[in-house]
């Protein structure tokens, strides 16, 4: 019987790996399960986690011995008694296979995406390179489960984790009405206006949605709002300035009140290069939020062209602006996409069923 689990992660960001591991929490929770979460900053993830009456424990984020800290997080498992730690990310794991040299538990690792190269120069490049060799090394010695958000991701990890007990479990999101939302005030009524959430940085393909708005027979009133933060953010802005739409393109920096976007946007771009399955996707189709995504990844695996959203090549603006054009013109086709989409999250990806598929792992380790 599982009684309490730990929740491992950085928290230096706020993303889709973060917003997993609160609706993960919450979703246990409800299932009677106490889930410990232990961070390595004291950063926007703990801020939202204490909004949620969650208090982590916060480890070191600079460390001068990794056997310090990793000692200090195996006596904080073992004064919680806890036997298993469900992992997010390199530094997670590298410290967990550590700590396990004082504290023996089981491990569940879940992983998000594929490994994406950080913005920077040459010391930048090989400290990414340090990241994922280290990770590799510490998910092999530790042999967790893993667990995948896509098949497609267990298809591109499937030679890196071979021998090791694996399984697929979407993400999921519980219910969100959208009416409960307030409108923002950059959302004008009076335009048409798509939203891109997430980092700013080049796999998320924002630079595609800014040289869509610049495709010739783009209604004026067409306004493209970016929500994130990233190393991309000066480009961003130069692209838009250099292709005359920067009137029509409004980057946005991070919001906390992101449901108020999505529940108030004319459409979702997801114009990525490769993705799992983002938090971002599920929570516009909960809140019926017509899409437009890259036929890539997770997106491709979970939404069906014309039916639950546009899917368009990779990296073919003209497509993207062909997509904007249509949803554009036709408002009972982004009423029913966004309908269908809602009734497919429901069905599907929802936080019950995430939770339930986790509990399941965790059980299988205690037997």
């Amino acid at each position: 019987m599982v009684n309490t689990v730990a929740v491992c992660t950085v928290g230096e960001l706020f993303g889709g790996v973060e917003r997993h591991v609160l609706e993960l929490i919450d979703g246990l929770g409800t299932q009677g399960i106490r889930a410990l979460l232990v961070l390595f900053l004291d950063g926007e993830l703990a801020i939202q986690a204490r909004r949620q009456g969650i208090e982590p424990v916060i480890l070191p984020n600079r460390n001068r011995s990794f056997l310090t800290t990793s000692r200090q997080l195996a006596r904080i498992l073992e004064q919680h008694q806890i036997h298993i730690v469900h992992v997010h990310g390199y530094k997670a794991t590298v410290f967990c296979m550590l700590a396990r040299k004082w504290r023996p538990f089981a491990m569940v690792k879940t992983e998000h995406g594929m490994p994406e190269p950080m913005a920077g120069g040459p010391i930048t490049t090989w400290r990414n390179q340090l990241y994922h060799l280290l990770d590799s090394i510490a998910t092999r010695t530790t042999g967790p489960t893993v667990c995948y958000v896509t098949e497609d991701l267990r298809r591109y990890y499937r030679r890196a984790h071979f021998g090791l007990s694996t399984i697929v479990i979407p993400n999921g999101v519980g219910s969100l009405d959208r009416r409960q939302f307030s409108r923002p005030a950059e959302l004008c009524e009076e335009w048409f206006n798509l939203l891109v959430v997430g980092r700013l940085d080049t796999v998320k393909g924002h630079h595609l949605a800014i040289k869509a708005m610049a495709v010739e027979g783009l209604s004026p009133d067409i306004h493209l709002h970016i929500v994130g933060l990233g190393p991309r953010e000066q480009e961003l802005r130069a692209l838009a300035e250099s292709l005359g739409v920067a009137h029509r393109v409004h980057l946005l920096g991070f919001r906390r009140n992101i449901y108020d976007y999505i529940a108030h946007c004319n459409a979702l771009l997801i114009p990525s290069l490769h993705e799992g399955l983002p938090y971002t996707l599920l929570e516009a189709m909960a809140l019926g939020a017509p899409i437009i995504a890259s036929r890539v990844g997770g997106l491709a695996e979970v939404l069906q062209d014309g039916v639950t959203a546009l899917l368009t090549p990779l990296q073919d603006v003209d497509s993207l602006a062909l997509a904007i054009v249509r949803l554009y013109r036709d408002q009972e086709f982004c009423l029913r996409l966004g309908k269908e989409g809602r009734r497919l999250q429901q069905a599907k990806y929802s936080l019950e069923a995430m939770t339930k598929n986790y509990l399941t792992v965790y059980e299988t380790l205690t037997d």
